[in-house]
């Protein structure tokens, strides 16, 4: 049986000045792509703009056999990120670019949303206000990055597989929070930790895994690789130690590479234009 997924949400072009370079890119969009070359049938509602940056996203949604054909269009330019990458291969957000308009799920988007396994959204993508929708009508996996509690606690309940990014803190800090995180209502709480792991709990049982040694190039997208590769196996029938071995061996090839999942292209094909300030997408 052919699992299907829709991520809902955030595209941007992440932008390289440094290097004027460009990639398709954004929480949601690189689960639907990875969640594709893992085999899974996936699709993508988000908004795109009206410029350059908006059809290269389009096309490589396409490209990759992610069904977009649910994105909603805007006039205007399309969401952008800068991106700054150390010698180590570490990416930061230094600039965003949000979308000018709020994401409104349609009729025949939630029609849609009933017949998929599951659906994959997250802080970046700004549909807070749809989760209680979502969560009616398939599983949700959230990534939460490194929101705190204080953002997470009223979402968890809706939430099947909720994920934090905590590369900067103790493993007993990580394991705490995934206690609260699955008291507050998530079914499967996961924690990544950048080149430390990750640890995972579900019913009760809390779970290591160690980080694959890698080539890292650039570590852009290697958190979205690794929950959805881990929910893939998961729903596969893999018991999570083997579904988090997995996910760690996903996320390790994304870090050989640039961009979140390639697709290179010079900066100056599209038009520039000034970020808002710093942000942290994992």
């Amino acid at each position: 049986m052919t699992l299907s997924m829709c991520a809902i949400g955030d595209n941007v072009l992440d932008r390289y000045p440094q290097e004027g370079l460009a990639f398709p890119g954004g929480s949601a969009t690189n689960a639907a792509v990875f969640a594709s070359r893992l085999g899974v049938s996936s699709a993508y509602i988000g908004i795109v703009g009206s410029d350059a940056s908006a059809r290269f996203i389009e096309e490589c949604l396409e490209a990759e056999g992610v069904d977009a054909s649910r994105v909603q269009r805007q006039d205007g330019p399309n969401p952008t990120t800068d991106v700054v990458v150390d010698d180590d291969g570490n990416r930061r957000f230094i600039a965003h670019t949000p979308p000018e308009a709020t994401l409104r799920l349609r009729d025949d988007d939630l029609q849609f949303l009933r017949g998929v396994d599951w659906i994959h959204t997250g802080h970046s993508s700004y549909v807070e206000h749809e989760l209680d929708r979502m969560a009616t009508l398939a599983p949700i996996s959230f990534d939460f990055s490194k929101r705190d509690l204080d953002y997470a606690a009223p979402l968890l309940p809706l939430v099947a597989v909720a994920t934090f990014s905590r590369d900067d803190v103790a493993y007993d800090e990580c394991v705490e929070l995934l206690h609260a995180a699955v008291g507050l209502g998530a079914g499967f709480a996961l924690v990544t930790r950048g080149a430390q792991g990750a640890v995972a709990m579900t019913q009760g049982t809390v779970v290591e895994q160690a980080a694959k040694p890698t080539r890292v190039v650039d570590t852009i997208g290697a958190g979205d690789a690794f929950q959805t590769c881990l929910l893939t196996e998961l729903l596969r029938g893999q018991d999570p130690q083997a579904a988090l071995d997995s996910a760690s061996s996903f996320a390790a090839e994304t870090c050989t590479y640039r961009g979140s999942f390639g697709h290179e292209r010079m900066l100056s094909e599209f038009a520039t234009r000034a970020g808002n300030g710093p942000i942290d997408r994992a």
